[in-house]
Formats: C-alpha cells, structure tokens, sequence
C-alpha cells in the first residue's frame, strides 16, 4: 500500500493541519493559538521556497562551494519566496483591504507617545494582516473541505461548553462569567452564536447529510441554546437572536416568494412583540414595591434586641424595603457562625458582605435578624460570599435574574452616580469618558500607544466616582477606533470591514452575513479586537468565510 505523499501535498496538509490547529484553540488556549498561528506562517514560507532552484544552483559546485552559498541562497530564495507571496496579495483587492485595518494601527504610530504600549498593541493585532494573507493567497477549499472546518468549530465549542456546564453544575466559580477560562466569556459566546448558525446551515442541507447525522445536529443546536441559558451568557442568546432577525430582514428584502416573505415578516413582528412585552413585564415587576403599615413597624426581635428602621429610604430589593426590620448585633453573631468570611469584611468579590447579606434577605422577604440567618441553607450562604445579593440570581436558568441585575445598577447609578459593580453602567461611563476624549481628538485620535493614558486623564477630569480598578477602556471598538485614529480612521476600518464582500458580491452571503453580523454587534458593547482571542476570531472567521470558498458556493 503506498503511504507516500508528495511535497506539495505535505504543505497542502500543513496548511489544513495548522488552520486546525487555530480553530480548535480558539475556546481553549492563547498559546496554542499562537503556535497555530506560527505553524500557518511557516508553512506558507516555506510552500513559496524554491528548494528546486537551490538544488539545481548548488548541485553543481564543490562540497567548500556549496557550504559557503548554502545559507546566503537560502536567505535569498527565502526572501524571493516570501515577495511572490506578497504580490499574490497584492492581487487580493479586498483581502487587501479588510488587512488595511493593521496599517491603520501601524499609521497610528505618527500620533502616539508611548511606544511600548504601541508595539504590544501592534503584536495583539497582527492575525488582522496574517490571516487574510494567508488565506487569501492559499488554494481554496472544496464544499467538503469547508464543511470539515464547520464541524470542527462546532465540535471544539462542544467539548468546551460540557466542561463549562461541569463547572456551573459543581458551581466551581466565583462569578458565572469565569467558567470560560483562559477565553473571555464574551468571546466564547460569540463561537456559540456561530455554531448555532453552523448547525442550522448543516439542517438546511438535508440531502447532504444522513438522517442519523441530521439528529445529531439538531441536538447540538438544542444544547447550545440551553447552554446560553443555564450559563446566564445574556450578550450571547441577545446577539443569537438579533443575528436571526437580521437573517430574516435579509430573507425578506432577497427572496421572491410573498408567502414566505410575508411569514418572515410577521415572524419578526411577532419576536420583537415577545421581547417588548417580557422586558415590560419584568420591569414592571422589578419596580412593584410590597405595601407595609409604616406606623406599625414591629421595634423588637424574636429575641428582645431593637430593630432599626429607615422609613425615608425607598430602596427595595423584589419590591420589599432594603432597611426596614434591621438588626446588625444579631445578624453579625448569627452570620461569623455560618461562614469563614466575617461579617464585616469583603467577600470573594470583593463587595461587603454585610450589605450582600442585608440586600439577600430582603429579596427573599425576611427580616435581617439572627432568625432569618439562621433559615439560610448552606449553598445560600456559599452565595452570598460570591457577592450573589438576590435569590433570584440563584436560578441559572433565569433571565429575569440578570434583568434584575441590570435594573438595580440603573437605580445605584441614577442615585449615586457611582457605575462601579454594574457591567452595564460601567460601560455607559466608558461611553462617556470615550466621548469626552473624542470631542478633543475626534481629527486625528490619541494614536495607537496612548488610549490608556488618554483615558486615566479623562476619568481624573470627570471626577468620575469608578472605581480606580474598573477604569478601563470604550468598550466600543468604533470608539476605540474613533479615539486612536480619529474620525478619517473610523471610516478606514468601516470601509475595510464592508466594503469586500461587496467588492466579490457576497454581501448577501449567509456566512458573510452571519461573522459581520455577530462581529459587529460585539463590537457594539466590547473592544472586541483588543484581545487576541478577539482579533483571532474576527480575522480568522472572515476570512475564511469570505476568501477561502470557491466561488460556487457563494449563495450557499
């Protein structure tokens, strides 16, 4: 049986192999995405290095000859090899165009002060210029061939998400969100969202899969949307769902048939009615305050000690008042005996756990005495020095949880001005510290080295009230971008994002459709490609969506 290959299939099978590599990484390890990374850019120099050109100029010389050339040649042909990529590149106009987006930042150096920080950024963002380089100028894959690297997403999502779910169901975590290590959680919803779409790709193409394996599909469709669920992953069932209406708006304005598009259209309509009409409900009932008599408050315990009420603080916690029946001597005994972490001191994330206990008791209802301490279960109590503050929280199938969650950050911050503890909150202060640097810099941007600075001043201007360890950057990449590169680099990388796949007319490309989709409304709430799990994603994705498929298969 012969087992031999030639060269140029080895280096076609490193290619497929390394672009493996980068793909199964991505919801595990950084460093074994970068190793993919170098795998991928060693194997495409050396695919360009004509070893038959050394032979042939070698061969004939003496053996004092050929060591004295050897390695000069080598650095020679090395150097001709990599240029003859680079002028396939060239020919690759709108590969060459989403890559642009790295020159931006390299163009960013005429404006920065801090070189260091540049140049880290500079190596983050690099897979902007590999990737497209080298899948653009790398031979196209086959229907079968881009099928496998679908399924390999989806199977590398898969094992990532039964280990996740492991650790949510052993409750290994401090907060939910830290279960996706090694990978930020939002990044990983993003690689969910994806599969999602994969797998309902896959079930649209019912004659080229099996009965059997179409089951399997459906499955794994089912178990990551429950997944979203149970891991509380609210930016990913939003961006699933929103993608899905743009999948449906897109339907609409492309597909002939009225019927069909007539039930596209009241499908839309009728989704976007159940959102309004759940957050309405949900709203409504966070706000639902319970009646209580004022003037006939209980003023003792169960065991003789006073109570302590505030009747002008209108605080509540699931529409009871959050200091009404206060007892601290009897909680702070009742509580040093159930838990390591004293009362008066910080939990695990570092919030008092005095007042996490007084907003939890309250969310069930119950006075803040020794008795209601005592009712606690043991998992309650492991909660709440989590920093978890509202029994509903404790439901991890619960979307009102984090609904509630959202809605008492809105109130701290209305009253306090203070955004520290709630992500979303904090985020609107990112926003505003955002635009207090652009409405200084929005011609030409802070430059690629100098945003950190350029904020830390801004918060200090602002006076703003977060806290010194959560001043961080937008959490906006258009911000972000508008902020380093001003507002002529804004319309750089959205022109570098939008307009090649309508330069190889697939802006209506289900694929296409869906990576911008998820990619840009990431990038809505998050610095999505300041991270290297991040720009990996969204460079690797697009692509391999938009430069790696024949263009046969462009209205799959």
């Amino acid at each position: 049986m012969q087992i031999l290959i030639t060269w140029k299939q080895f280096e076609r099978y490193w290619y497929v192999f390394s672009l493996g590599v980068i793909i199964a990484s991505l919801p595990f390890s950084k460093l074994l995405l970068s190793i993919g990374e170098m795998m991928l850019a060693g194997g495409w120099i050396v695919e360009r290095f004509d070893a038959g050109s050394l032979k042939a100029r070698l061969i004939p010389l003496s053996f004092q000859k050929r060591a004295a050339r050897l390695i000069p040649y080598s650095l020679y042909l090395l150097f001709v090899g990599i240029l003859k990529g680079f002028k396939e590149f060239y020919r690759q106009k709108p590969a060459l165009i989403f890559s642009s987006i790295f020159l931006l930042h390299i163009a960013g150096l005429l404006f920065t002060a801090d070189f260091d920080y540049a140049l880290k950024d500079l190596r983050t963002k690099f897979p902007l210029f590999l990737l497209p380089l080298i899948i653009s100028t790398s031979k196209s894959f086959n229907e079968k061939g881009f099928y496998w690297y679908l399924a390999l997403i989806v199977a590398a999502v898969l094992v990532r998400s039964l280990f996740n779910a492991w650790m949510i169901a052993t409750h290994d975590y401090i907060d939910i969100r830290q279960v996706s290590r090694n990978i930020s959680h939002i990044i990983f919803s993003l690689l969910l969202s994806l599969s999602i779409f994969i797998l309902t790709y896959f079930l649209s193409k019912r004659k080229n899969f099996p009965i059997w394996l179409q089951a399997c599909f459906l499955l794994l469709l089912v178990w990551f949307i429950v997944y979203l669920v149970i891991s509380q992953s609210f930016t990913g069932l939003s961006i699933t769902l929103i993608t899905l209406l743009v999948l449906f708006l897109t339907m609409i304005f492309t597909l002939r048939n009225f019927r069909i598009r007539a039930a596209l259209l009241c499908g839309i309509i009728l989704i976007a009615a159940t959102i309004v009409f759940t957050l309405r409900s949900v709203v409504k009932d966070y706000y639902h305050v319970n009646p209580i008599d004022l003037t006939r408050l209980e003023a003792v315990t169960s065991r003789g000690n006073p109570y302590i009420h505030n009747i002008h603080s209108t605080q509540t916690e699931n529409g009871n008042y959050i200091w009404l029946y206060i007892q601290w001597d009897e909680m702070r005994t009742a509580w040093n005996k159930r838990s390591r972490f004293p009362f008066d001191s910080l939990g695990l994330k570092n919030q008092s756990v005095a007042h996490t206990v007084v907003r939890f008791l309250t969310s069930k209802g119950w006075r803040k005495d020794a008795d209601a301490l005592e009712r606690l279960t043991d998992s309650e109590v492991a909660a709440i020095e989590r920093g978890v503050a509202n029994y509903i929280f404790l439901d991890e199938f619960s979307l009102r949880g984090r609904i509630y969650e959202f809605l008492s950050g809105y109130d701290i911050y209305r009253k306090t001005g203070n955004p520290t503890g709630s992500t979303v909150m904090q985020r609107i202060e990112f926003w505003k510290a955002s635009l207090g640097i652009i409405s200084d810099y929005w011609l030409t941007g802070v430059g690629s080295g100098d945003m950190n600075t350029a904020f830390a001043y801004q918060y200090e201007k602002m006076d703003s009230k977060l806290a010194l360890n959560q001043r961080w950057r937008s959490h906006n990449q258009f911000l972000s971008i508008w902020i380093g590169f001003g507002v002529f680099g804004l319309i750089w990388f959205l022109i570098a994002i939008f307009y090649p796949p309508v330069m190889m007319k697939r802006k209506n490309d289900y694929f296409v459709i869906i990576i911008l989709t998820i990619t840009i409304l990431s990038m809505l709430t998050e610095d999505t490609i300041e991270s290297q799990t991040g720009v990996t994603f969204f460079a690797l994705f697009y692509s391999l969506f938009l430069f790696a498929r024949f263009s046969r298969q462009i209205n799959n």
